[in-house]
C-alpha cells in the first residue's frame, strides 16, 4: 500500500510537470501554425525530423530505457553506486560514438535519403529545403542521446522531476529559433531552435545528476558485466523500436503524394492527441516502470501484476473520457489553440478531420505503455518485438488500403486500428502470463469510465445546443465535461478519482 501511495504521489508530480510541458508545447505549437501554418516549409521540417528521431528513438530512445534501467537498477541493489556509475558511463560512451556516426552518415547522404526514401513526392525545390533542414536537425540526435541516458539514471533512483520538465527547455529552445531566427532564417531557424532545445534538455537534469554524485568520464568496456544483459535486452527493443519508426516514414512517404498541407497536418493532429496520453500515460507508465522492474527483481509476481491493474484502472479512468472530449470539443479547441496567421480555417478543419480519428489511439496507446513496460520489467523484449512485427505489416496494409479513399485521415485511422490492436494483443499476453491480469477491479474500472463518460458526453452535446460561441463553448464544454465525468465517476463508485483526489490535497 505504502508502495502504491508512492507511486500515485510520483505520478501526480510528474503529470504536473508534464502538464507544463505540454502547456509550453502549445505555446510553441500556436507559434508554429501561425507563423507557418499547414505549407510546404513546414511539410519539409516535418518529413526532416524523421529520419533524426528514428536515430535516436532506436538507439537512445525506449530501447534503452527498455533495457538500461532494469539492469541498473539492479547493479544499485547488487553492486552500489560506483558500479552502477562505471556502467552507465560506459552506455553513454557507446551511445555518443554510435549517434555521432550515424548522424554524419545521415547528413552527408541527406539529398539522396529525401529524393529516394523520404519524400519522393515532393516537388525537388522542397526535397532540397528537407534535406538541408534534415542535416541541422540531426546535430540535435547525439545530444539529445546523451540526455536520453541521463534521465535513465535519474529514473531509475525513482527521481522523476527534472527529466519531465526536460521538455520545457526543448520548447524554450523552439521559442528563441522562432523568435530570434526564423525572421532571418526561415524554417532553418525553427531547425537551430531544436539544437538549442536539445542542449537545454540535458542541461535541466545536471542538478538532480550532481545531487546523485554522477560523473561522466569516457569509458568503453563493453565486457563489463551487465552490458551482454543490456545488449540483450536491446536487440528486440531495437528492432521493436526500428519497426515503429519504419511505419511512420512509411506514413510520410504516404502523405507527401497527398494535396500540400496533408503531412504538416497530420502532424499537428498527432501533436494535440499526444497531450493527454502523454499526461495520462505515459507520465504514468514512466513513474511505475522502475517499481516493476524492481518487483520483478524481488521476485515478487503478486505485487507486480496488482501494481499493473492499479496502473491500468487509473490511465482508463484518466484517458476514456478525454477520447470523446477530443471528438466533441476537437474543433474548437484546434481553432482556439492554432488557427491564425498561415494557419486557416481550412487547415482547421484538415487537424480536426485527423483528430477524430486519433481521439481512440489516445486509450490503445497509454494502455500500450504499461502492457509493453510489463514485459520489459520481466527482462522479456522478444515478445513485443514480434507483436510489434505483425503490428507494422497490419499498419502498412490499412494505410495503404485507406489512402486513396480518405486521404491523411485514412492514414491516422490505419496507424488507430494497429495501435489498439496491438495494445490488445500485448495486454492479452500479459494476462496469460501473469494470471488475472483482467480481473473484476479492472473490469469495474472500464465500466465504470464507460458509463460516466456517455453521461458526460451528453451534458456537453446538450450545452452546444444553447451556446453558439465556438470560444464559450469551449470553455463551457470542458468545464461541465470535467465536472460532470468526476461527479458520475463517484457516484457509480469510482475509487481511483476518490484516491487521486485525496492525494491532490496533500502535494
Amino acid at each position: 500500500m505504502r508502495r502504491t501511495k508512492h507511486l500515485l504521489q510520483s505520478s501526480i508530480l510528474v503529470i504536473l510537470f508534464f502538464g507544463l510541458g505540454k502547456l509550453t508545447g502549445l505555446v510553441r505549437t500556436r507559434l508554429v501554425s501561425v507563423t507557418f501554418g499547414t505549407g510546404t516549409a513546414f511539410d519539409a521540417f516535418t518529413a526532416a525530423n524523421q529520419l533524426p528521431e528514428v536515430f535516436f528513438i532506436v538507439i537512445a530512445g525506449g530501447s534503452l530505457a527498455a533495457a538500461f534501467i532494469p539492469v541498473y537498477s539492479a547493479y544499485l541493489h547488487d553492486k552500489g553506486q560506483q558500479a552502477a556509475m562505471r556502467l552507465a558511463n560506459t552506455v553513454l560512451t557507446l551511445v555518443i560514438v554510435i549517434l555521432g556516426l550515424l548522424s554524419a552518415t545521415g547528413a552527408l547522404f541527406a539529398p539522396w535519403l529525401t529524393r529516394t526514401i523520404l519524400v519522393p513526392h515532393f516537388d525537388p525545390a522542397t526535397q532540397a529545403l528537407t534535406a538541408v533542414i534534415m542535416r541541422v536537425i540531426l546535430i540535435q540526435t547525439t545530444i539529445f542521446g546523451i540526455s536520453g541516458v541521463l534521465s535513465s539514471v535519474l529514473n531509475a533512483h525513482q527521481h522523476f522531476a527534472l527529466p519531465a520538465l526536460a521538455p520545457i527547455a526543448l520548447d524554450i529552445g523552439y521559442w528563441l529559433g522562432l523568435i530570434f531566427l526564423v525572421p532571418s532564417q526561415g524554417i532553418l531557424g525553427l531547425a537551430w531552435g531544436t539544437v538549442i532545445g536539445a542542449v537545454l534538455h540535458v542541461a535541466i537534469q545536471l542538478p538532480a545528476l550532481l545531487r546523485y554524485r554522477y560523473r561522466y568520464w569516457p569509458t568503453l568496456n563493453l565486457r563489463l558485466e551487465g552490458m551482454g544483459e543490456i545488449m540483450r535486452l536491446m536487440g528486440p527493443r531495437i528492432v521493436t523500436l526500428g519497426v515503429i519508426q519504419l511505419s511512420d516514414l512509411y506514413i510520410v512517404r504516404l502523405a507527401s503524394a497527398l494535396p500540400p498541407g496533408s503531412t504538416s497536418g497530420y502532424f499537428y493532429g498527432f501533436a494535440l492527441m499526444q497531450l493527454p496520453e502523454t499526461l495520462f500515460g505515459t507520465a504514468i507508465a514512466l513513474v511505475v516502470f522502475p517499481t516493476l522492474a524492481e518487483l520483478f527483481n524481488e521476485g515478487d509476481v503478486v505485487g507486480l501484476k496488482q501494481t499493473a491493474v492499479n496502473t491500468l484502472s487509473i490511465i482508463w479512468t484518466l484517458t476514456i473520457p478525454c477520447a470523446a472530449g477530443l471528438v466533441l470539443l476537437g474543433q474548437p479547441a484546434v481553432s482556439f489553440l492554432l488557427e491564425g496567421g498561415n494557419f486557416t480555417a481550412q487547415s482547421t478543419r484538415l487537424v480536426y478531420s485527423i483528430l477524430v480519428v486519433f481521439s481512440i489511439r489516445i486509450v490503445s496507446e497509454a494502455t500500450l505503455e504499461v502492457v509493453a513496460r510489463l514485459f520489459y520489467a520481466r527482462h522479456n523484449t522478444r515478445i513485443p518485438m514480434f507483436a510489434y512485427l505483425g503490428w507494422l505489416a497490419v499498419t502498412v496494409f490499412l494505410a495503404y488500403l485507406f489512402v486513396d479513399d480518405w486521404g491523411v485521415a485514412g492514414l491516422a485511422l490505419a496507424t488507430t486500428v494497429a495501435f489498439t490492436l496491438l495494445s490488445a494483443v500485448l495486454f492479452w499476453l500479459n494476462h496469460r502470463a501473469l494470471g488475472e491480469l483482467w480481473n473484476r477491479q479492472l473490469g469495474l474500472s472500464a465500466v465504470r469510465a464507460i458509463l460516466a463518460t456517455v453521461g458526460m458526453s451528453l451534458v456537453i452535446v446538450a450545452i452546444s445546443q444553447f451556446v453558439t460561441s465556438p470560444l464559450l463553448f469551449l470553455a463551457a464544454g470542458i468545464a461541465s465535461g470535467i465536472l460532470s465525468y468526476l461527479l458520475l465517476n463517484l457516484l457509480l463508485g469510482g475509487q481511483e478519482i476518490r484516491y487521486l483526489i485525496t492525494l491532490l490535497k496533500r502535494q
